[in-house]
C-alpha cells in the first residue's frame, strides 16, 4: 500500500508540472485529487524527503498532535492498530509503515508529550493519554460488577465498554488487568468471557471449616 500511494503522489506532482499540456478536464481531475486529500486529513504530512535526517522525531510530533481528538472521542485510549489506520487515512498518500508509525511512538517519551504507547501484558498494544489512570478503571470496573444484576449473571467486555466509553476489546483488557490484581474472577463459557468481583480474596481460611 505504501508504494502503491507514493506512486500516485508522484504521478499527481508530475501531473502538476506539465499543466501547461494538459486539457481543462485532466486539470479538473487532478485538482480534485488534490482537494479530496486535503479534505480528508492532514494538510502538510511529514515525510522523509521534507524532513530527511528528522522524520521520525518531526513524525513523532505531528503523530502526538493528531491523536489528541481520537482519544477524546475513544475514551482515552485507542488500539495502536486503529491509529494506524486513522493516520494513514488522514495522510492521504504519504502513508507510513508499521516502523516509523512504533518508532515515532517510542520518541514520546523524549518529548514533552501528554500521549504514550502501552503494551498490554496480552501483547495489545494502545496509545493512551497519560493523564489515564487505571486505579480508576478499576473501580468503575468493580462499581459495576457489584451491581445486584451483576453479582448474579457477571458482566460482559461490552457491558464495562459501554460504561468506560471505549471499545470492547479495550475493556477486556481492563478486565483482565484487573483480574490478574485480584479484583476480578473470570467465567469462560461458549458464550464468551463473564467477570465477577473476587469475593474469594474476602474469605478467611481458617474459617472454612469452623
Amino acid at each position: 500500500m505504501v508504494q502503491l500511494a507514493e506512486k500516485m503522489r508522484q504521478k499527481l506532482l508530475l501531473g502538476s508540472s506539465s499543466q501547461a499540456s494538459a486539457n481543462d478536464d485532466e486539470l479538473g481531475s487532478k485538482q480534485e485529487m488534490q482537494d479530496w486529500l486535503l479534505s480528508v486529513g492532514i494538510v502538510s504530512p511529514v515525510t522523509k524527503e521534507s524532513a530527511g535526517a528528522l522524520y521520525h522525531q518531526q513524525l513523532s510530533r505531528q503523530l502526538a498532535d493528531f491523536v489528541k481528538l481520537p482519544l477524546e472521542k475513544a475514551g482515552g485510549m485507542i488500539a495502536l492498530i486503529d491509529v494506524y489506520c486513522l493516520f494513514n487515512r488522514a495522510r492521504g498518500t504519504e502513508l507510513i509503515s508499521p516502523e516509523d508509525l512504533l518508532q515515532a511512538c517510542a520518541l514520546w517519551e523524549k518529548f514533552d508529550v501528554q500521549v504514550m504507547l502501552r503494551k498490554f501484558d496480552s501483547g495489545v498494544m494502545v496509545i493512551q493519554n497519560k493523564a489515564h489512570s487505571d486505579d480508576e478503571v478499576f473501580a468503575r470496573i468493580t462499581s459495576l460488577a457489584q451491581k445486584p444484576d451483576a453479582l448474579q449473571m457477571g458482566i460482559s467486555p461490552s457491558d464495562a465498554a459501554l460504561t468506560l466509553g471505549i471499545a470492547p476489546a479495550l475493556a477486556k483488557e481492563h478486565m483482565l488487568t484487573a483480574e490478574s490484581k485480584g479484583l476480578l474472577c473470570r467465567d469462560v463459557s461458549p458464550d464468551g468471557f463473564r467477570f465477577y468481583i473476587n469475593l474469594f480474596k474476602e474469605i478467611d481460611p481458617s474459617d472454612i471449616y469452623s
